[in-house]
């Protein structure tokens, strides 16, 4: 349980009772996320479409980079900030941030423009740009296949679901949605068309930070408050626009890359704030939008203490959109009335030279 200087009570997403056996629920958990992936696996790889019994162990974050702030070979995972006890705070970097979804042949050649340390230091080009996009959306359409399965599992299991059908089909918009995104930046990529991005925001820093992400993130709100897009507009007439974060750490620098699809327009009076706006600004409100929107971020363990110690923080990555407990409102959290959304000024700068790593 977590208080902040105003009175509100946030508690755990999940507060394991006294005593509970934790081994025994991790176990059991671990066993219902590896049943749930195995059974989201496609028959054949999303990119190039040829049948295929075994996938590639594919990283959403470039190893190379996570490998720059593991510690003994581990790095942290977002579940530290979440308050989820039966969820693995760290693995090693071979299993962190992995999904199964494209061949071993795509995986060792489709992304290999823009992972690269040297390339990764020059201004992107547009086929980086789209490779970013295309693994981003791996990413998003791997994890909505494994939601529709894990709620299966957790329906045979439990009966957990009065619902379970409407839950499905806004997975299936979900699907349809990412679907038609990774399409349109592959096409980009396969043709090497210029043109077609905007990067909001690029910069090497010339020291290592603690955090490394690589994420499509729905923006809902821009630098000074106003709306971005409506992510609670379920409308299967509704497409949601999406930013491209990435941070990541070099062997003795830090690439920092902010971008959309020109298409995207929603992401105009953003582009016109980061451009007027200090570069310590810039790069805290990027900080902010790690833990405010994504998920697939990863921590040093350099910095753990401080983390886990930061109220401000914790309270934050709990968020959906600036109401707690990840937007699951009810009478215990007083439906979100009286809350008070973080600002992105509340919590560490993980950006910032203060916090480099060696």
């Amino acid at each position: 349980m977590v208080k902040d200087v105003k009175g509100y009570f946030m508690p755990k997403l999940i507060d394991t009772p006294e005593g509970t056996d934790m081994i025994g629920v991790r176990k059991k958990v671990n066993n219902l996320l590896s049943k749930a992936r195995n059974s989201a696996k496609p028959d054949k790889c999303i990119l190039c479409g040829k049948p295929q019994t075994s996938f590639c162990n594919s990283h959403s974050v470039p190893q190379l980079s996570l490998k720059n702030i593991a510690e003994n070979g581990k790095v942290l995972h977002a579940s530290v900030l979440m308050g989820i006890d039966v969820i693995d705070i760290e693995k090693g970097v071979n299993n962190s941030g992995t999904f199964h979804f494209i061949c071993n042949e795509c995986d060792g050649t489709f992304f290999q423009d823009y992972e690269n340390e040297q390339n990764l230091k020059a201004m992107p080009t547009d086929k980086m740009l789209a490779e970013i996009a295309v693994k981003n959306i791996l990413l998003q359409l791997s994890k909505r296949g494994q939601e529709k399965e894990l709620y299966r599992e957790l329906q045979k299991e439990f009966h957990a679901y009065t619902n379970l059908e409407d839950l499905e089909e806004i997975k299936e918009l979900d699907v349809k949605d990412y679907t038609e995104e990774l399409q349109f930046h592959k096409d980009i990529a396969d043709k090497n068309i210029a043109g077609g991005y905007q990067i909001l925001y690029w910069s090497v820093l010339p020291y290592k930070v603690p955090i490394a992400i690589q994420s499509a993130i729905a923006l809902a709100k821009d630098l000074e408050g106003n709306e971005v897009n409506d992510v609670f507009d379920m409308s299967d007439t509704v497409r949601m626009q999406f930013l491209h974060l990435v941070i990541l750490p070099l062997k003795e620098e830090s690439v920092i890359l902010a971008f959309c699809h020109k298409r995207d327009k929603l992401y105009r009076k953003l582009r016109h704030q980061l451009n007027s706006s200090s570069k310590q600004k810039v790069l805290q409100f990027l900080n902010y939008i790690v833990f405010a929107y994504a998920e697939n971020y990863f921590i040093s363990k350099t910095i753990q203490m401080d983390i886990e110690s930061n109220e401000k923080l914790i309270q934050l990555a709990q968020e959906n959109t600036g109401y707690p407990n990840l937007g699951f409102l009810g009478p215990d959290n007083f439906f979100g009335m009286k809350y008070q959304p973080i600002q992105m000024d509340e919590i560490p700068n993980f950006l910032d030279r203060d916090w480099a790593v060696e």
